[in-house]
């Protein structure tokens, strides 16, 4: 920790063993590394959502067994991010990107389609008078 009477000159900042890049760079990474562990977290609870989905059909093993499956490969996905460092995961992405630019431009066209959904029905719509169940001529506007 700093002392009330030091100050951030670049002396000080020299002295450390890192110096300020070095101290981001630590906690960037370490940013990264906890919500790495929160997706692939959430992304095995996923697999234990699907895992749960295909507990009622223990009379019909054809469709559980396909529930299990399905779960088990969402859990080897959350473990695979789990091993891989950050640096890992991106170059895999970028070589995907690289491989399949057409499937990007799809991809990203549809989340951006699917975000401008999710954000305009938020929006709060007015009624057109044509559908308000009370006409507008039932409420008397005053005469200022």
């Amino acid at each position: 920790m700093l002392d009330v009477d030091q100050d951030l000159s670049s002396d000080f900042v020299a002295s450390k063993p890192y110096g300020l890049t070095g101290t981001i760079r630590d906690e960037a990474g370490g940013y990264i590394e906890k919500r790495k562990a929160d997706a692939a977290r959430a992304i095995s609870d996923v697999a234990e959502a699907i895992r749960a989905s295909g507990a009622g059909f223990a009379e019909q093993p054809n469709v559980k067994a396909f529930f299990d499956s399905a779960a088990e490969g969402v859990e080897e996905f959350s473990e695979g991010i789990s091993r891989r460092t950050f640096s890992e995961l991106y170059d895999e992405v970028d070589t995907a990107v690289r491989r399949h630019p057409g499937v990007t431009v799809a991809a990203a066209a549809l989340a951006g389609f699917a975000l401008f959904r999710w954000f305009s029905a938020s929006e709060i719509r007015p009624i057109p008078r044509s559908r308000a169940i009370v006409s507008a001529d039932v409420f008397p506007t005053p005469d200022v």
